[in-house]
């Protein structure tokens, strides 16, 4: 039986701007709004980037394409504000049809050298399914993958986009980067303290919660863990890559993956 990978607190030692790159609105306050709440606590700068512009996310036939476009960015701002994250970057793709292409990796590429951020947390690429009862939106896949390639190979490396360097865009290469919705997650934050407010700023969206109240009951209760004493916590969980070590030093975890 293998061991159960011990979880790390997060070490923010030196970040002092982090970018959250997802698909849709609210996609950032599901994954990762208590940890944003904590990061602007302490002075760091968080912005979102939210890649589609939400079109799909309604049923109501008597909403227009461009009223549900304009309402859902109002409600990611609104929900933004909520946890301290001042700016909120719409890169309009459309709904239900993000892909990975040159064209967008380019434009988040620029983004990322103009923020400059030593940590950035995007949605995972290899999440088919949650449970047994939910199929992962293709759109959240594929926000995880611009992502990534975004980061690498291009964002550090100058043969990447050299027409940037005229904009003022130089090169950058962060320092950490957490993936949400990983099975492999090794880092985790307890947001128990602000899991009113994430909540909050969920409900903020209120085009996809007509039954806010139960929407609030349901969420506590799904990601409530009950610890020994019977108190309940709540974590959100990353898988952690650090790119500020030296080259080819290994971790003390990886030295004794080696050794087994």
């Amino acid at each position: 039986m293998s061991e159960e990978k011990k979880m790390q607190p997060p070490d923010w030692t030196g970040v002092e701007r982090v970018l959250v790159i997802m698909a849709h609105p609210d996609d950032p306050d599901f994954s990762c709004a208590g940890t944003a709440i904590q990061m602007t606590a302490q002075g760091i700068a968080v912005t979102y980037m939210i890649l589609t512009n939400g079109d799909k996310g309604n049923h109501n036939p008597l909403i227009t394409r461009n009223q549900l476009i304009l309402m859902r960015k109002e409600e990611q701002r609104a929900a933004a504000a909520l946890s301290g994250v001042k700016d909120v970057l719409f890169m309009d793709e459309e709904d239900g049809f993000l892909r990975p292409t040159p064209e967008i990796r380019k434009r988040v590429c620029r983004e990322i050298r103009r923020i400059r951020p030593q940590l950035i947390i995007c949605s995972s690429p290899e999440r088919y399914f949650s449970g047994n009862g939910y199929i992962n939106h293709p759109d959240h896949r594929n926000a995880g993958l611009v992502a990534m390639e975004a980061i690498f190979p291009a964002a550090d490396n100058p043969m990447f986009y050299p027409d940037m360097a005229n904009e003022g865009y130089l090169p950058h290469k962060i320092s950490q980067l957490y993936v949400s919705g990983h099975d492999d997650a090794d880092v985790e934050v307890d947001v128990t303290d602000s899991i009113e407010t994430k909540i909050r700023s969920i409900l903020s969206h209120k085009s996809q919660f007509p039954e806010p109240e139960q929407m609030e009951k349901w969420l506590k209760e799904r990601w409530g863990e009950k610890q020994e004493d019977g108190t309940l916590r709540h974590f959100e969980r990353f898988k952690g890559l650090r790119f500020d070590r030296p080259r080819g030093r290994p971790t003390e975890e990886e030295k004794k993956e080696d050794e087994k």
